[in-house]
């Protein structure tokens, strides 16, 4: 697939452009590093990179390498778990809230502290304010906030929410807990120089997200107990009693106030504040796009009020100019979009700058209100455009065939926007030709010319190779020069955590920075590599012979035969057409499969089947593996990657494996009724539980047969790490794959096994993950599907097996403890046959491998060991295969 000038969409590491140098030239020392990096060679590249850093140009090219490995701009953690963060107008200070009340980047529960600090020393508190919801004022110097007083009422409502056992149990509890605290808190002004605080006479009103205005006013939503359907936008001023600002029904909640707190942009969500449990309709879809929702908002300025029928407004900075989208009718029904800006003392007189059948979404305004930067599906995906205030000069930003969304203007020629779908975004800074003065001239494409007018870097990483961060928010100070990003640097997206990160665009990282990353990363990937070859070495030759047989053409195959049936949900009659197409495949194969039939949620005919195939193990058949792909689709489409891509995969892995048994159990299993909500692979749980089956490990494939340019690259989604690394290794050992990895199975059949089993899983899913610009559309076909990267997938998942299925499992029944000055550990002895002894180490939690012993019973003395060292267990058997993850604890 040949690469479009934007297709580094840079998440682990950015890649050479496939139309980067002429290759028959003599390529210099930097762009034989980006080509062995475009080639997932690491180590290679890094090594270059390393050496050009040690030499005399190494200013040079500090750009272009910083940008293939990670950040070019100094960024700062303030906080590893937080919420809601904002600069003050003048750029002086910053603030973002942490606490028990914050989760996975929003703030909702009762015990929400404030952190405020100054933009030059932002990792140290200036003051921390008891509430959130803070909003600086226009001068500088004094920041609103609620402030919430515990009450039992309170306490007993946060404890309900905290003991949530999921989603369906967390959202009421939380609605009810969000009311008590709107009608609790008060609505306090904090002075930043004195420390003095006031608080605002807001009578009985509920309220919620308070904005503070110019000369003192703070604006807020509120509503009365008797009331709540209607909350209108009050003005709260200190010695005074609350003023209504707007009238007439519906929710009006603060949005955007500008910087001099005089315009107030509102909206009118469909779901207000104060909404009862009972009030909440059932959820929605996903979206790609990103605007805000409803089909009106308001204008406050002057001490007038304005309602516009529109949506996804938005205020320029001088709040001078409004901008948003009108939309007559859905465009797949010939409808027309309109992009609409106007004067905030002009907004009847309103200019159309475009209009059109595309989609269009999120408009931001420049600081000035000149220019309007918006997203427009132009073709399956969202681009970002630019076009001038009066309806001219329409420029195309963005050429990337993942989602472009959520333009913000940094100053009048420096956007920022985002590429992907809302699960996992990446940042990019987009400067005017005019406004870009280093522009760099390696083959590095993080730096590339997008389009005539405009240049792009990379923001946000992790400086890791292998690992993705996805982000989730990102505000901008206002001139521009600084950036606040919420981000699972770490890749955890299991853990309800998100960091919240300052990055400083006027500041490039240092030299000596630079080449400690690059140091780290060149030994982070020599140590994968080097266990990769040792850990395989004992199966080598065989795992060679096994997926020296996957075959492309048979893929193919298998692909088009499920396509061919259209959509495979449950609901659907390719639904069963396809199970019955998968039975007859896994028998051709040699397998004695079976159906597990169960009554699905809206299925046709009342039931639907998981498809399962057995592999009996030699030695231990009492263990075993799972490996599973769902090959139900979304009710629009035949679901070509999401997941038949998947399910090709795993009929190939089962095909290679066919004819060489395991000393494990090896188990397919394709499961129905995932878009449905996980349903065929919570009834395969459920049965192995139900029946005593001891499964131990798991993998699951989803959506991976997508590729976003001419590279084949997955991503590795597990809880277990010791997979992780095995699938790192069994790409890297076997196959073309190049792989990157997350902490990332919510949400996916992956999900059932560690609910049920614990931290046994891995899997492989798209890369970048869920870039697919057609997931869960009915554009999900297989012209978009790279078969040759199926092919890797399945040679991978058949390697992983081999080694899982061979090796020990991971120890069971650990314990350390410390008894009259000695340290020992004991666990239960591993169940395989043929186990010969076990590796022991233990050390401090940054050195646990300190000390290492080889023991031929299940405990060991540890010696020097004290309160706190943490002891790692492996069993060892006959072969010299180690059990492919750790066992931890820590002494006691």
């Amino acid at each position: 697939m040949m690469r479009l000038a934007l297709a580094a969409a840079c998440l682990a590491g950015c890649r050479a452009a496939a139309s980067g140098p002429d290759p028959s030239a003599a390529p210099s020392a930097l762009e034989r590093a980006d080509f062995a990096w475009d080639r997932g060679d690491y180590v290679a590249a890094l090594t270059i990179y390393q050496e050009l850093l040690a030499g005399r140009d190494a200013a040079q090219v500090l750009e272009p390498i910083a940008l293939q490995t990670g950040e070019l701009f100094r960024t700062t953690e303030l906080v590893a778990d937080g919420a809601n963060p904002l600069f003050s107008p003048d750029g002086r200070y910053l603030a973002f809230e942490a606490g028990p009340g914050v989760v996975a980047g929003a703030a909702s529960g009762a015990h929400r502290l404030t952190h405020v600090r100054a933009a030059d020393a932002p990792t140290v508190d200036r003051t921390t304010l008891p509430g959130g919801d803070a909003s600086f004022c226009p001068d500088g110097r004094h920041i609103a906030y609620l402030r919430v007083a515990m009450t039992p009422e309170i306490s007993r409502a946060q404890a309900l929410v905290d003991g949530a056992a999921g989603t369906a149990q967390r959202t009421p509890r939380l609605l009810a807990l969000n009311r008590l605290i709107a009608r609790a808190a008060r609505i306090v002004v904090h002075d930043l120089a004195s420390g003095a605080d006031v608080q605002l006479d807001t009578r009985d009103l509920l309220k919620t997200a308070p904005v503070c205005a110019a000369d003192g006013v703070v604006m807020f939503a509120g509503a009365a107990e008797a009331n709540l359907a209607d909350a209108q936008i009050y003005a709260a001023k200190p010695g005074a009693p609350p003023e209504a600002l707007t009238q007439g029904a519906g929710f009006k909640v603060p949005a955007a106030l500008d910087a001099n707190g005089r315009t107030l942009l509102f909206l009118l969500p469909r779901q207000g504040p104060f909404r009862v449990p009972s009030d909440s309709p059932p959820g929605g879809g996903r979206g790609s796009g990103g605007g805000t929702t409803g089909a009106s908002f308001g204008v406050l300025a002057g001490g007038r009020s304005t309602i516009i029928n529109g949506a996804a407004p938005a205020l320029s900075r001088d709040g001078r100019t409004v901008a948003w989208i009108e939309r007559a009718g859905s465009p797949a029904a010939g409808g027309e979009e309109r992009l609409v800006a106007a004067s905030v003392d002009a907004l009847a007189a309103a200019t159309v700058l475009r209009k059109g059948s595309e989609r269009l979404d999120a408009p931001a305004l420049s600081p000035d209100g000149a220019r309007v930067a918006f997203q427009m599906m132009a073709d399956a995906d969202w681009e970002i455009f630019v076009i001038d205030r009066g309806g001219e000069h329409e420029t195309r930003v963005t050429r990337e065939i993942q989602h472009d969304v959520l333009p913000q203007f940094l100053t009048r020629d420096r956007l920022l926007a985002t590429v992907g779908e809302p699960r996992h975004r990446r940042s990019y800074l987009y400067e005017s030709a005019v406004a870009s003065a280093n522009p760099s001239t390696s083959a590095n494409p993080s730096t590339s010319a997008v389009a005539s007018a405009f240049r792009r870097k990379r923001l946000f990483h992790n400086n890791t190779v292998r690992t993705i961060a996805p982000e989730y928010a990102w505000v901008a100070s206002a001139d521009g020069s600084h950036l606040l990003i919420v981000a699972e640097r770490d890749g955890d997206t299991v853990s309800p955590a998100r960091g919240i990160y300052l990055m400083d665009l006027s500041t490039r990282i240092t030299l000596d920075d630079l080449r400690a990353r690059v140091a780290a990363d060149l030994h982070a990937e020599q140590a994968l590599r080097e266990n990769s070859r040792r850990i395989f070495a004992p199966i080598a030759d065989d795992v060679r012979a096994v997926t020296g047989e996957a075959s492309i053409g048979r893929i193919y195959a298998y692909e088009k035969a499920l396509f061919d049936f259209d959509s495979k949900h449950i609901t659907r009659p390719g639904n069963r057409l396809a199970s019955q197409y998968l039975f007859d495949r896994y028998a051709a194969f040699g397998y004695a499969p079976e159906y597990q039939w169960f009554a699905g949620r809206g299925a046709l005919g009342g039931e639907t089947a998981n498809v399962i195939a057995t592999l009996k193990g030699t030695t231990n058949p009492e263990l075993v593996y799972v490996v599973s792909s769902h090959y139900d689709s979304v009710a629009a489409g035949p679901g070509a990657d999401d997941d038949t891509s998947g399910t090709a995969a795993l009929l190939e892995t089962a095909r290679m494996l066919a004819g060489h048994p395991l000393p494990a159990t090896v188990v397919f299993a394709s499961f129905t009724g995932e878009e449905a909500g996980l349903l065929g692979s919570r009834e395969f749980v459920r049965r192995a539980v139900e029946s005593g089956t001891r499964i131990v490990g798991a993998l699951n494939n989803d959506m991976i047969g997508w590729a976003n340019d001419h590279r084949l690259d997955d991503t590795i989604r597990y809880s277990n790490p010791g997979i992780r690394d095995v699938q790192h290794g069994a790409a890297i050992e076997f196959t073309n794959l190049i792989t990157y990895d997350a902490l990332y199975y919510k949400g996916t059949d992956a999900a059932a096994y560690y609910e049920a089993f614990g931290d046994i899983v891995g899997g492989i899913g798209s890369y970048p993950v869920l870039g697919n610009p057609h997931y869960h559309q009915p554009g999900d076909v297989l012209e978009g599907i790279n078969h040759q990267l199926i092919a890797e997938v399945a040679k991978t998942t058949a390697a992983t097996l081999m080694l899982l299925a061979s090796s020990p499992s991971r120890v069971t029944g650990l314990q350390a403890t410390v008894a009259r000055a000695n340290a020992s550990a004991s666990w239960t002895a591993n169940p395989e046959r043929g186990i010969t002894g076990y590796l022991v180490t233990w050390g401090p939690r940054d050195n646990p491998s300190l000390h290492t012993d080889h023991v031929t019973q299940p405990r060991a003395t540890l010696a020097g060991a004290g309160t706190g060292t943490e002891v790692r267990v492996k069993a060892v058997n006959a072969k010299g295969l180690e059990g492919w993850d750790w066992a931890r604890t820590v002494v006691r």
